[in-house]
């Protein structure tokens, strides 16, 4: 009896399909089929069609299984094999913060993390989120990290990023050298402003200064150096104003001022109106005068010392003589001395009123002395003598007519009242006409006898009435 089988093992269909998120790498992760019935019941042998060549099957496809009975009858059947990882990489938690005192320009600065673990293995690639918009990082923040792996699943992990810049900017110069100048500094810009560097700042930092400019004395500058976040250095330069040269007095008889030669004393402002004292400054600037003059007014010949000093203290002198040379002498007021009629005798000076003369130096009025015998009986020529301050003297003479008879007379005429305040009356049993003079006698008013004088508008004090005969009457205004 000859067996010959030639049936292959009996397939239903296709397989269920294999589901897996990650390459499969050997045949027994792909769940190995049962071994199908044979016609003959038969032993039957599972493999995979070609399986050397299939692993890993990192990608969906289909398989194809292959059924050997013992008389090496085949039947295949297919399975689709479906890989779809849509797990993401996995992450523990945020990542430590990252402190910084500058800016971040690039992500290297930031310590990029590893790659977490994949759930397939795969190669995980990090980068971060919106990476192109993110730099710098000039102020405290968080940032995003993401984690993608071969198949576009992404995991994302936060990060504080901390920029707290603390660090002043550090000058380029540790000290700044000494600035000489003979008058001023007029500007900043004449200066060579100093610079810093700074740990986060690119670039150099100007210096800035509040120093009120322009410099004419020794001054100590200021100098500010502030980057971006606000920290501040601070250093200081010394400003010398050395100025030693003197003012120099403008052009006025080689190098003395002209001499001054007065009839009289001369007082303070009119030195200053006479005297052009100027000075010119090399650097321009203000030169106070000043003379040894140590009070006016200057009555006698003497030399000026006069003095220019500049805004640093130097000095400058220059000499002028004034000439005091009065040689005027005083004028009387009145040019025509009335005659004296009073009684005789006259015992002393005093019973005279001595006339007075003014002077061309200011001295005021001027009374005339006499040395003329008293007591006066009879008919004399008084000789009266004014003399100045600087020794000239002006001579006049005044008559004294004696006997007068004054007893007589006197009773003819009489003042009314006196001392009177408002009005003057000369009563006489005649009618006469007398005038009002000044103790000088200069003629004021002239009015008759037994009518009243207005004379409200004189001053206060002691007048004289001369009458036709010259008789002279005193008279006191309230």
């Amino acid at each position: 009896m000859i067996i010959d089988d030639t049936t292959p093992p009996t397939v239903a269909g296709p397989l269920d399909a294999v589901t897996s998120q990650c390459p499969i790498t050997v045949a027994d992760d792909l769940n190995k089929p049962s071994p199908p019935s044979d016609n003959c019941t038969r032993t039957v042998t599972v493999s995979l069609k070609n399986d050397i060549s299939i692993f890993p099957i990192a990608k969906s496809g289909t398989i194809t299984w292959v059924y050997t009975d013992e008389e090496g009858n085949t039947s295949e059947q297919t399975q689709n094999v479906i890989i779809d990882d849509t797990t993401p990489p996995t992450v523990a938690g945020p990542l430590d913060a990252v402190t910084s005192q500058c800016p971040i320009t690039v992500a290297d600065d930031l310590n990029k993390p590893s790659p977490p673990s994949d759930n397939c293995t795969r190669t995980v690639t990090v980068s971060l989120k919106n990476d192109v918009s993110i730099f710098p990082i000039a102020k405290s923040g968080t940032i995003t990290w993401v984690y993608t792996d071969e198949e576009g699943n992404t995991s994302d992990q936060v990060q504080q990023v901390t920029i707290i810049d603390t660090q002043a900017p550090t000058p380029v110069n540790p000290s700044l050298s000494t600035i000489t100048e003979k008058c001023q500094v007029t500007e900043k810009s004449d200066l060579m402003v100093p610079t810093a560097t700074d740990n986060c700042d690119d670039g150099e930092i100007t210096a800035t200064t509040n120093t009120a400019f322009p410099i004419t004395v020794n001054t100590t500058i200021t100098w500010i150096y502030e980057d971006n976040a606000g920290n501040i250095a601070i250093q200081t330069q010394q400003v010398t104003i050395d100025d030693d040269t003197s003012p120099t007095p403008d052009p006025n008889n080689n190098n003395n001022l002209s001499e001054i030669t007065r009839q009289c004393p001369l007082s303070e402002a009119e030195l200053t109106a006479m005297t052009a004292t100027t000075a010119t400054d090399n650097c321009s600037g203000t030169t106070t005068v000043a003379n040894d003059i140590t009070s006016f007014l200057i009555t006698e010949s003497t030399m000026i010392t006069w003095t220019y000093t500049d805004a640093a203290g130097n000095t400058t002198t220059q000499t002028q003589q004034v000439t005091i040379n009065d040689n005027q002498p005083p004028i009387p007021d009145n040019s025509n001395l009335p005659t004296i009629t009073e009684g005789c005798p006259v015992e002393k000076a005093t019973d005279l009123i001595a006339p007075t003369a003014t002077d061309n130096c200011n001295d005021g009025r001027i009374l005339a002395t006499t040395d003329v015998s008293f007591p006066i009986t009879s008919t004399t020529t008084i000789i009266w003598t004014y003399t100045d301050a600087a020794g000239n003297t002006a001579t006049q003479t005044q008559q004294v007519t004696c006997p007068l008879g004054v007893a007589d007379n006197a009773a003819e005429v009489a003042i009314f009242p006196n001392p009177s305040g408002s009005y003057l009356e000369v009563r006489s049993a005649v009618g006469v006409t007398f005038q009002l003079l000044s103790l000088s006698g200069k003629p004021l008013m002239e009015g008759t006898a037994n009518t009243k004088m207005d004379i409200s508008s004189l001053k206060s004090g002691l007048y004289l009435v001369q009458l036709p005969d010259g008789r002279l009457l005193k008279f006191v205004k309230e």
